[in-house]
């Protein structure tokens, strides 16, 4: 029912906006920060991307009117490294976490909206467990 209320007010919007674009921040396995931003459009183009200070970054695409609280998204990045990445997203449809992993072994984990990243993978950069 919060899908279908979320879904009806986007869609309320879309005269308004036909794009809406949140921040994306966290980091790769190695613990070096990334940040990004992640866009969505009233079109259903979604997409998306992160990079570290100096290094590589990594984007993808997805349907962005896909109202599943759980894609998996592949991504690219500037090394050549490919992969898939989880993004688990919040009632809102605006925020959320991502986790992945990348061809060459790196791994990472990114929030996106206003969610902090300490809300989701706890201080020390690990994701909660539920208990």
């Amino acid at each position: 029912m919060r899908h279908l209320l979320w879904i009806i007010a986007a869609l309320g919007l879309a005269g308004c906006a036909t794009q809406i674009s949140v921040p994306v921040s966290g980091q790769f396995g190695n613990g070096v920060p990334a940040a990004g931003q992640a866009t969505a459009r009233t079109s259903g183009e979604g997409d998306f991307w992160v990079q570290a200070p100096g290094g590589k970054r990594c984007s993808g695409t997805y349907n962005s009117l896909d109202t599943n609280p759980t894609i998996v998204v592949p991504v690219t990045c500037s090394n050549g490294a490919r992969g898939e990445i989880v993004v688990t997203r919040q009632l809102n449809g605006l925020s959320g976490t991502a986790i992945g992993k990348l061809s060459d072994g790196t791994t990472g984990q990114f929030v996106f909206g206003d969610l902090k990243f300490e809300q989701a993978f706890g201080a020390g950069g690990k994701a909660k467990s539920g208990g």
